[in-house]
């Protein structure tokens, strides 16, 4: 990775983890804590060092384990936008679905909550909380709403810069192999 891409991806960062900011900004999103900026920079520091290829995506998370959100955060919140087919894995708490903070009915908008989308994708129960995977998509012209899963999503009927999709997990590889 090259100083160069260093700089565009810290660019590319939220604001938030940019700046200062901890809480809501003036464009009504959750900002990222400041703590994030600096794991960030610790990772991109750390694979120049090592002579990571140029070619190699900036680092995502801090750790190997998934990042942790929370019922209001969604992928714009993160800046993942344009990531397009990019998969990033998130814990979710135990907790309730904001049928608010769902639009589309997979995909869904990148403001829509993550933890809420897979709940209303059926890859996720609210009471017991759990791993998440999403995939990036680009936007679409229109996100239709539908109930699914007690979950009620809205409609967004017109053109939105960015989307994702929940991931299911297999659901074969959960059931216990037959005799």
């Amino acid at each position: 990775m090259t100083l160069s891409d260093t700089r565009k991806y810290l660019i590319g960062l939220p604001h938030g983890v940019r700046s200062r900011a901890t809480s809501n900004g003036n464009d009504g999103h959750r900002r990222a804590p400041v703590g994030h900026a600096v794991q960030h920079l610790l990772l991109v520091c750390a694979a120049m060092s090592a002579g990571a290829d140029a070619a190699d995506p900036p680092p995502y998370v801090a750790t190997s384990a998934a990042q942790v959100v929370d019922w209001q955060t969604s992928p714009l919140d993160l800046d993942l936008r344009g990531m397009n087919g990019e998969r990033y894995s998130f814990a979710c708490p135990s907790g309730k679905p904001q049928p608010s903070r769902v639009a589309g009915s997979g995909p869904y908008t990148d403001d829509s909550s993550i933890c809420s989308a897979a709940v209303h994708a059926g890859a996720l129960r609210a009471k017991d909380g759990g791993m998440v995977t999403i995939e990036i998509r680009p936007g679409q012209a229109a996100y239709p709403g539908s109930e699914k899963n007690y979950v009620a999503s809205a409609s967004y009927d017109r053109a939105w810069s960015g989307g994702f999709v929940v991931i299911k997990p297999a659901t074969d590889a959960l059931q216990p192999p037959s005799n």
